[in-house]
């Protein structure tokens, strides 16, 4: 049975939804977009945004992000489990974001380039066949594309492949916010903690009247999760942990097929978390512009089932970033590598900074992976050598 008709339907009205919608919908491209949320709505998230997530947004929605941002930070201070490592002050800006904030001024902004937007209903079936959707509420929509962007648990990459992701290849991440008091007003710069859990690392991110505390580590590696987080949190803050909020996260293990002719997925859906910086927001945005480009060439050129090839290539730009990001967890996570990434990290101021060029987009993953390599190499020669190397 028809439905209302759009060019693209997009399910998930998170950054990478939105970034399509309004990259397509900017385009001439008869777009909806769908989440089950109604908005605001919150999200597990630390909410850090980058440099380079500042750019991408505004690439894509030609306005400044000034209205979204809850604090901005310029340096970063490293731990290994309560001792100080390193730190790097008065460096680059950082900035943290309340999500359900962020996130429905991405969808706003599209919405207002004539995107129209269904929310408050989740998705019952998709016939890719027919490229139909239908609601819970029974709304029927059909469009020549789909733009799968919701989720770790995305429905639409359950229904395009038969299957979901495999858990033991997501990292579990728990969460809670807390507001400032008198003690922790001084919190200027977020706090990373490695040590508290395994194959991951613990956070404290400042926000304007609150802040971010939480851990992530790969779910088969931490079977104890929870008492990791309590014993983080009471370590750092001496008072016992509120109830955290917890939810998988991709791991860098990202989907090597990630569409299909007219459907493509990106975002979460794809699996676009960074293990090393945790960063997905920029990923999000990025993949989700991407998917609509290729969508926009494939209409041109009036072929709606090669949209995923013109997808791969794109959406390679951003693998093969994962591809490094994955071979650096080696030198960061396991136990040996832990130790030697420890010894170094103290050694030089270089090692914060050129962690926060990274994030800013200003180096890539193989000059970061070379550079922390030969500091890694180095501290192993200094523990065998006793210094003498």
């Amino acid at each position: 049975m028809p439905g209302i008709e759009y060019d693209v339907i997009i399910i998930g009205a998170g950054p990478a939804g939105s970034s399509a919608a309004q990259t397509l919908a900017t385009h001439g491209l008869k777009t909806c977009i769908i989440d089950k949320a109604t908005f605001p709505r919150d999200k597990l998230c630390g909410g850090l945004l980058t440099l380079r997530s500042k750019k991408i947004f505004e690439e894509i929605f030609k306005t400044d992000l000034k209205p979204a941002i809850d604090f901005v930070s310029r340096g970063v201070r490293f731990y290994y489990k309560n001792r100080f490592l390193n730190s790097a002050s008065d460096y680059k800006d950082i900035f943290f974001v309340q999500r359900r904030v962020f996130d429905n001024l991405l969808l706003d902004l599209a919405c207002e380039s004539g995107v129209t937007r269904y929310l408050g209903v989740g998705v019952k079936t998709i016939n890719f066949d027919n490229s139909n959707v239908t609601l819970l509420d029974g709304t029927t929509l059909s469009g020549k594309f789909i733009v799968g962007a919701d989720g770790v648990n995305s429905y639409t990459a359950r229904s395009l492949f038969k299957e979901s992701f495999n858990k033991e290849n997501l990292a579990y991440a728990l969460e809670v916010e807390i507001p400032r008091d008198e003690h922790l007003e001084n919190i200027t710069e977020p706090e990373i903690y490695f040590g508290v859990v395994k194959w991951g690392y613990g956070w404290v991110f400042p926000k304007r009247h609150s802040l971010a505390v939480g851990l992530a580590g790969l779910y088969r590696k931490n079977f104890r999760i929870d008492d990791n987080f309590k014993n983080f949190f009471t370590a750092r803050f001496g008072i016992s942990a509120p109830p955290p909020k917890g939810h998988y996260i991709p791991f860098g293990n990202y989907r090597r097929t990630a569409g299909r002719m007219n459907v493509l997925l990106c975002g979460d859906a794809a699996g676009l978390v960074e293990p090393i910086t945790g960063e997905g927001i920029s990923f999000a945005m990025q993949s989700g512009h991407f998917a609509a480009l290729s969508i926009i060439e494939a209409s041109s050129a009036g072929k709606p089932q090669r949209a995923y090839e013109y997808y791969q290539p794109r959406y390679k730009n951003i693998t093969r970033i994962f591809d490094h990001a994955n071979l650096l967890r080696y030198l960061i996570f396991p136990k040996i590598a832990e130790s030697l990434f420890i010894k170094a990290l103290p050694q030089t101021e270089s090692v914060p900074q050129k962690h926060m060029d990274l994030m800013a987009g200003e180096i890539d993953y193989r000059r970061y992976e070379l550079f922390l390599l030969r500091k890694v190499c180095s501290a192993f020669l200094k523990k065998i050598f006793g210094g003498k190397n």
